[in-house]
């Protein structure tokens, strides 16, 4: 019997009820599942965070090629389902209950991989996904590639770049860090229960040398944040709230930064902003 068929009996067998509240969203196909881990790339040998893994099967698909995962899921009335699903792997899979949004990341994968380098391979909870895919992005760990399944518009915004309407604070912050591209898209039908809504798998493979470089990252990410404070208003009015600038200040560090004086946040690009984050950083000290 596939583990495909073994979820859906195990969800049967122990009374699972999914969760709106948690955005359960399963896959249970196997053929759609194959597909998902082709494109993520997924081998033999790999070290794999998947957060939220559900009935446990891409956790056994990415288990049967030879990977070792790491599966930290919220719910812990999930884990007989998921003990059945992935008994057939016990000594590939780990799995953990916790907050992913709580737990010490970088420890729990020290703990689990040493220091070899990690994938995140993950069908995320769509009410959680832009939080998740920051705190991954920005907790330190040896992260080489994060793939997720997420709701096509978040991923829409990820992408979005200066002079879109998509582009926002969430779209800068993960082009710091990373690239970002769309894998393939999954009709709601396919997931159980359906959700409302067409998901993409994305990928954001993160830079070996960053395109801009600053002299400090969280000058960098408040500048970017300031930048979107109040959308359609000036960057100059963003500086003043954001950093308590007086007026004269907070043009100058435009000024000097090489920026035009009625400049609105929203149209920089990143290298803008590290340009900005740079003359802030003298201001400021």
């Amino acid at each position: 019997m596939g583990y495909g068929m073994e979820a859906r009996l195990a969800l049967r067998r122990h009374d699972f009820h999914f969760s709106h509240k948690l955005g359960q969203n399963f896959l249970l196909d196997e053929q759609v599942l194959s597909q998902i881990v082709d494109a993520a790339q997924v081998k033999s040998g790999d070290c794999i965070l998947e957060i939220g893994p559900g009935a446990g099967t891409m956790t056994a698909e990415m288990a049967s090629r030879g990977a070792e995962v790491l599966a930290l899921e919220l719910d812990k009335g999930l884990e007989p389902v998921l003990r059945a699903v992935l008994a057939p792997w016990e000594g590939r899979v780990s799995l953990v209950f916790g907050d992913a949004m709580k737990v010490d990341l970088s420890a729990l994968l020290q703990q689990r991989f040493g220091g070899r380098p990690v994938s995140v391979v993950a069908n995320l909870p769509y009410y959680i996904t832009t939080d998740v895919v920051l705190r991954l992005l920005e907790c330190g760990a040896r992260l080489d590639k994060i793939v997720v399944m997420v709701q096509m518009e978040a991923a829409q915004r990820m992408m979005a770049t200066p002079g879109e309407k998509n582009y926002c604070a969430l779209a800068a912050l993960v082009q710091f860090y990373g690239e970002a591209r769309k894998l393939m898209e999954l009709e709601p039908q396919l997931f159980t229960p359906p959700p409302h809504v067409v998901s993409w798998l994305m990928e954001i493979k993160r830079f070996e040398e960053r395109p801009v470089q600053v002299q400090s990252e969280e000058m960098m990410k408040k500048v970017i944040s300031a930048c979107f404070l109040m959308r359609r208003k000036k960057l100059l009015n963003n500086l003043c709230a954001a950093f308590s600038l007086g007026r004269p200040e907070a043009l100058e560090a435009i000024r000097v930064a090489g920026l035009e004086e009625g400049v609105r946040g929203e149209a920089l690009s990143l290298e803008e902003m590290a340009r900005l984050a740079g003359q802030l950083m003298k201001t400021r000290c």
